[in-house]
C-alpha cells in the first residue's frame, strides 16, 4: 500500500513538472497558450462550419456563449479575452443577415498567422520529443496515456 501511494504521488509530480515545463516552451513566446487555446477552439469552429452541406446557413465562427461553455468560465471573462484578442487583431465580431442580435467571433487573418505559427513551433517540439522517444516509446507512451485518460474519465464520471 505505501509503494501504490509513493507511485501515485510520483505520477503526480512527473505531470506536474511535464506541465510546468512545456507550458514555458518556445510557442508561448509566439502567443500565450490560453490564447493559442481559444483561437485553436474558434479555427476549429470555422473550419467545421465551412465543410457543412449548408454553407448559406452555416455560421461564420463561435458565439461567446459557446466559448464560455467550452472553457467553463464566465461570459464576461470570455468577452474580456476577446476584446483583447480583438485589439491584437486576432479576432473579429461578425453579425448574421439572418439574425444580427447574434455575434460570432471568428479568426482575423493576424489571428490565422499567429495560430499557424504557433502550431508549427508546437510540432516542431513534438517531433523532437518522438525523436528522442523512438517510434516504439511514443507509441507506449500514446497507449499509457489514453488509459490514464480513461481512467481519470471513469473515476470522475462516478464522482459525479
Amino acid at each position: 500500500m505505501e509503494q501504490e501511494m509513493s507511485q501515485g504521488k510520483r505520477l503526480i509530480e512527473v505531470m506536474a513538472k511535464i506541465r510546468r515545463v512545456s507550458s514555458k516552451h518556445q510557442f508561448e513566446d509566439i502567443i500565450p497558450q490560453r490564447e493559442f487555446h481559444v483561437l485553436e477552439i474558434i479555427n476549429s469552429r470555422m473550419r467545421c462550419n465551412r465543410s457543412e452541406e449548408q454553407e448559406h446557413s452555416a455560421a461564420p465562427g463561435i458565439k461567446v456563449s459557446e466559448l464560455s461553455e467550452i472553457l467553463h468560465i464566465t461570459m464576461p471573462s470570455v468577452s474580456q479575452m476577446i476584446n483583447g484578442l480583438e485589439q491584437k487583431g486576432y479576432v473579429k465580431r461578425v453579425t448574421t443577415k439572418n439574425d444580427r442580435r447574434v455575434v460570432y467571433i471568428t479568426l482575423d487573418s493576424e489571428g490565422e498567422a499567429a495560430l499557424a505559427k504557433a502550431k508549427k513551433a508546437f510540432l516542431s517540439f513534438t517531433d523532437e520529443i518522438v525523436g528522442r522517444l523512438g517510434h516504439e516509446e511514443t507509441e507506449q507512451l500514446i497507449s499509457l496515456c489514453t488509459r490514464l485518460y480513461e481512467i481519470v474519465g471513469d473515476i470522475r464520471s462516478r464522482q459525479s
